[in-house]
């Protein structure tokens, strides 16, 4: 597997995430990040527990902050090269896009559904088909990153992961990914 570094990261607690689009990895720094997107503030992701449609990004903000989780916000420039042709001005067309996404899916199914298919299928629906491929995040990255779609990059509570500006996504293999997940529902 090929490395994915993530530069320039810049803090997040003098940023606002209160417009534009997000990839938020959630818990950074563990196999597997949680994966959720927001849209102008609002936060849609699956669970193995069911869906968070639209809920304030503000509240998961203070979380984060408050249990001190390491978490990224990777702007997407969803407006840039899209095979939809959105215009800036269309974030109400966006959204609902990113809202039928994950209305796809009630929950995340162990080897089938993951939080991540979501959020690849709107990418895939913006940027073409092709990114169906990806089947992690440290896969998806590099492929928007290839379409100039990735703007800033902002850290909460990473102090300890970057250096020198930078982070190195974590990889994984299935198996790797499946053992984290029952370590994880055995605490």
């Amino acid at each position: 597997m090929e490395k994915f570094i993530l530069h320039n990261i810049h803090s997040g607690q003098e940023a606002t995430f209160s417009t534009g689009v997000y990839i938020i990895l959630f818990n950074a720094t563990q196999i597997p990040p949680h994966l959720l997107l927001s849209i102008n503030g609002k936060v849609f992701s699956i669970t193995d527990s069911g869906r968070q449609l639209g809920s304030p990004l503000e509240k998961l903000i203070t979380f984060v902050k408050r249990k001190n989780i390491p978490t990224l916000f990777i702007e997407w420039d969803l407006m840039e090269n899209s095979v939809e042709g959105f215009s800036i001005r269309e974030v109400e067309k966006v959204e609902s896009l990113i809202r039928n996404s994950f209305l796809q899916y009630d929950k995340v199914i162990e080897g089938k559904v993951s939080c991540l298919i979501p959020i690849r299928d709107v990418a895939a629906k913006v940027l073409g088909d092709e990114i169906k491929k990806a089947q992690f995040i440290f896969e998806l990255l590099p492929m928007m990153e290839k379409r100039n779609v990735i703007g800033n990059t902002y850290s909460l509570n990473m102090e300890q992961a970057i250096f020198d500006g930078q982070f190195e996504l974590l990889t994984y293999t299935e198996k790797q990914l499946k053992q984290s997940v029952l370590e994880t529902k055995k605490n």
